[in-house]
């Protein structure tokens, strides 16, 4: 690998170290390292899971996008009380009529209270590629006031 990539995101540093800058979910997934030694007649391979993890916060009533549906996605599950839960599956879609899937977005369409927690993306081998924290957000004095 050069020093710099086409892209201007991915870098080497040193002899090993890769460095991916503003990661993007499309960034998760499976990377392969081989490792060539100069005295050594074979080398090593290194397989890497990258997992990105993110936090949104969403207001009631408004429409929750996760750009998450990668091609490398086989199924979104969904931690809440009864434990993880599928909210999509590769080839069955989404299991509720308030979700879309859509241009790779899997979309909330009214967020409700009902709605947060942790989402996670798995790829077809059970490995973790995105987890996205969803908190609901809280609605000052001045907005409840006008709401009521």
């Amino acid at each position: 690998m050069k020093n710099k990539s086409e892209n201007d995101r991915v870098f080497k540093k040193g002899s090993c170290d890769i460095i991916i800058k503003d990661l993007i979910f499309n960034d998760a997934g499976k990377y392969i390292l081989t490792v060539h030694y100069n005295n050594a007649p074979e080398s090593q391979i290194r397989t890497y899971h990258l997992q990105i993890h993110d936090e949104i916060s969403v207001k009631k009533g408004e429409p929750l996008k996760l750009d998450v549906l990668l091609s490398n996605a086989d199924k979104v599950e969904r931690n809440s009380s009864e434990g993880w839960t599928e909210v999509w599956t590769r080839g069955h879609g989404v299991d509720s009529d308030r979700l879309t899937d859509r241009d790779g977005n899997l979309t909330i369409n009214e967020f409700t209270a009902n709605d947060t927690g942790t989402y996670r993306v798995l790829d077809s081998e059970g490995e973790i590629l995105i987890t996205v924290s969803v908190t609901g957000e809280r609605r000052s004095v001045d907005e409840e006031k006008y709401l009521n």
